[in-house]
């Protein structure tokens, strides 16, 4: 864009806000710094102040439950203690873009915003919360939120794991499954992957010990990883604390197939039964037992051969089971240096707080810890929940930082705290009816505060704070200005996963049902079928060492490989028959990243009356560009996390390997990636959404409207009109570009008002 007076006009439409730019928060500023101001607007220019303008007339609602009216009554009582006024009441173009941001993760479309403007219903933003709510964007968002929390990922070992773990957590927040439940499960749940995808909890680490901590920072706000090498040095935690609550987990094993008829050794010619004895009762028993132990023998080295023919069969089974040992438990490092126990001595199950998680009779350890943790009666794990969904709501908690409570630690507003997690027991810990009441109160349906809040100060939350989107709401509203709504839309991996599992518990099935006999016994027949084979790859093994030839070794390891996994196909077969022995090699392949899902580049009728209207080579290459298209699909149906360079990563999405790693700091990459990369997409395709309707608008300033309802859900205020009038006179029709790169790298989108 030239040089002109409509470039600095068009750059303080990018940087406009409704809040002046020396009260945005340095840690979110909506700057780029450093960025070429040629390239796309700048943050530099004075923002406009269009508070007044946006609010005006605006009468506060009054608050559609009486539980909402409770927490708006002890946020009044802290304004009036601390000589406080409240932030003006949000418009209804403001509230809009909020909670559909806030909820469904995602701007609305102009029908959704008009729809919400036109309504004269007194009651209906309620409404539009409970519609929010019971959307398929709230399970897509919230999955964002726990994604970032749970640290899920499918670059962990075993992804089939990962990703049916992925889609279990999507299927309890669509349900609304209550978060103590929740928890209880994922702390409890053994068996197959195919049994439950809950069974990923446990898998996602390898070391027993990093995981207890993990959870206990998770569900219980409180950061003891320190204790795990020594007592905490800022808390009352030692290590021996630390070992004491990690046994209540330790005895969930990751690395078994979920069956032992191939276990390793078997029962050693009854070893169990004869320790203790004295030689004349070894002598009695292994007489009385001697066919019995004949038999055992015999089965050990058929097992041996069992283990041969399925080394390959077996891999796919690896990280897709889960069982608990109720003997295990852990023992203190061999270099523990404190006087209360002794370097290797294993420790017994303690709560760190609270009463003690005793099992009753019948029940397991691991079932006992969870339900002394997902207790109401545990009061740190109710105030973590209640004060996350808190921070979620209004962008700062009642405590910080969430997951770092110690004794010592005071919420900002002790009564509402307490009534908030005494709220969330009275919802029976629904997460959808907590935030119902959240988002209905007064509070939270204020203009933001854009003051950065300082380190160590109170907020007295007279309005939630402002706030930048997170990279999977920008992404997922790019999605919308590409697609449409592709909410309801998922991609077909969840039905071949669920075919692929269905073969892996088959597999399982019926090694359990053929038992160890009915296994040696196959692999018998198995292994007699390839002996010949075997014996000249042998003999050629020797020549080719013989002879040295590099060559002839090269081909020996080849025809070796091939013959093993002929071997394993074949085990394969004669477990599982022809049909479903093939669908298993055929392996699982996942679909995650927006190729060949159901919501991708399909043609809709609007496409294809606008292809219609296209030359031969206008249509060639619009196909051309939408085959291509990236954004087909919401954040929450592709790889999690997003693979490095992503527009997801590139915006700070989280890379899962610490508990909510995201960040929205802002970067010149950033910029670009706005600009070349999404912006790009919605603007320059002309079978995007976007392109479509601006299409339909008969001139520029139709157009710029357009663009200002799409990206903002407002229209241009009188001021800023002036400003695009400059703009189309000295551009004309590039102007859209103009503005559209301005909008889309200013603040007024990239925040949440």
């Amino acid at each position: 864009m030239e040089n002109s007076k409509s470039f600095n006009a068009v750059r303080s439409l990018g940087a406009n806000t409704l809040f002046p730019q020396n009260n945005i928060k340095k840690s979110e500023s909506p700057s780029f710094q450093g960025a070429d101001t040629s390239s796309f607007a700048t943050m530099k220019t004075r923002l406009f102040i269009l508070v007044a303008a946006l609010t005006a007339g605006t009468a506060l609602h009054a608050a559609a439950l009486p539980e909402a009216q409770k927490i708006d009554s002890f946020l009044s009582k802290e304004w009036q203690k601390n000589n406080l006024k409240p932030n003006a009441p949000a418009s209804d173009e403001v509230m809009v873009r909020r909670l559909y941001l806030d909820i469904a993760g995602r701007i609305p479309s102009v029908e959704e915003a008009q729809e919400f403007m036109q309504s004269k219903n007194p009651g209906k933003r309620a409404e539009l919360v409970d519609k929010l709510l019971a959307s398929d964007g709230f399970t897509s968002n919230m999955f964002n939120y726990w994604a970032d929390i749970l640290r899920l990922s499918d670059n962990v070992k075993g992804r089939i794991t990962a990703e049916a773990y992925a889609e279990y957590v999507k299927d309890c927040l669509k349900k609304n499954k209550p978060y103590d439940q929740f928890v209880r499960d994922l702390m409890t749940t053994e068996g197959g992957v195919w049994d439950s995808g809950a069974i990923g909890f446990y898998q996602r680490d390898d070391n027993k010990l990093d995981h207890l901590a993990y959870t206990v920072q998770v569900f219980l706000g409180t950061s003891i990883v320190c204790a795990q090498c020594h007592n905490h040095p800022f808390d009352k935690w030692t290590q021996m604390d630390y070992y004491g609550m990690a046994a209540f987990t330790y005895g969930m094993d990751t690395k078994g197939y979920g069956f032992t008829v191939i276990g390793k050794g078997g029962n050693k010619a009854g070893a169990p039964a004869l320790k203790g004895m004295t030689k004349e009762e070894r002598k009695k028993y292994l007489a009385e037992h001697k066919e019995e132990i004949q038999k055992q023998m015999a089965n050990r080295e058929g097992l041996a051969e069992v283990r041969k023919s399925l080394q390959d069969v077996l891999k796919p089974l690896r990280y897709t089971n889960v069982t608990w040992n109720e003997k295990e438990l852990p023992s203190l490092p061999k270099d523990y240096k404190y006087p209360d126990a002794k370097g290797g001595q294993t420790i017994q199950a303690k709560t760190l707080f609270g009463h003690n998680a005793t099992p009753v009779e019948g029940q397991t350890r691991i079932t006992a810890f969870a339900n002394w943790m997902a207790s109401p009666e545990n009061p740190r794990f109710t105030t973590v929940i209640a004060n996350r969904m808190w921070k979620k709501a209004f962008g700062i908690g009642l405590i910080e930082p969430v997951d770092e409570i110690t004794d010592s630690t005071v919420a900002s507003n002790t009564e509402l705290m307490d009534y908030l997690s005494q709220l969330m027991i009275e919802k029976k810990y629904s997460i959808k009816d907590f935030l119902r009441v959240l988002y209905n109160t007064d509070g939270y349906q204020r203009s933001a505060t854009a003051t950065e809040v300082p380190l160590g100060e109170v907020y007295h939350f007279t309005g939630p704070v402002l706030r930048r989107m997170s990279a999977e709401q920008i992404w997922d509203s790019m999605v919308l200005l590409a697609k449409g709504n592709v909410d309801g839309e998922t991609s077909e991996q969840n039905a071949r996963l669920h075919t692929y599992l269905g073969d892996l518990k088959s597999l399982v099935d019926n090694m359990r049902e053929k038992g160890t006999e009915g296994l040696i016994e196959a692999a018998k027949r198995n292994n007699e079928a390839h002996d010949e084979d075997q014996k000249k790859i042998e003999e050629l093994r020797k020549q080719a060492l013989a002879s040295g030839d590099k060559e002839m070794m090269k081909e020996v390891a080849d025809k070796a490989n091939a013959l093993r996994k002929k071997n394993s196909n074949d085990m394969l077969t004669a477990i599982l028959g022809e049909e479903r022995a093939e669908d298993l090699r055929k392996g699982y392949v996942s679909s995650k990243g927006g190729k060949g899902g159901k919501g991708g580049n399909q043609i809709t009728p609007e496409m294809r009356a606008a292809l219609a209207a296209m030359s031969k080579e206008e249509r060639r290459n619009a196909i051309a560009l939408g085959t291509t298209m990236t954004l087909t699909h919401r954040a929450s149906e592709i790889s999690s996390p997003a693979k490095p360079g992503h527009f997801l990563r590139t915006f700070g999405q989280s890379d899962r390997e610490l508990i909510s790693n995201a960040n929205d700091e802002p970067s010149v990459p950033q910029a670009l990636a706005l600009l070349n990369g999404p912006a790009s997409e919605v603007l320059n395709n002309p079978l995007s959404k976007m392109r479509l309707s601006l299409s339909k608008a008969a001139t520029t300033e139709e157009k710029l409207d357009m663009l200002y309802q799409s990206f903002l859900c407002r229209a241009p205020t009188a001021q800023e009109k002036v400003i695009l009038g400059q703009v189309i006179q000295e551009r004309g029709d590039k102007a859209v570009n103009d503005v559209t790169h301005a909008i889309i790298t200013g603040s007024q989108f990239l925040y949440i008002q």
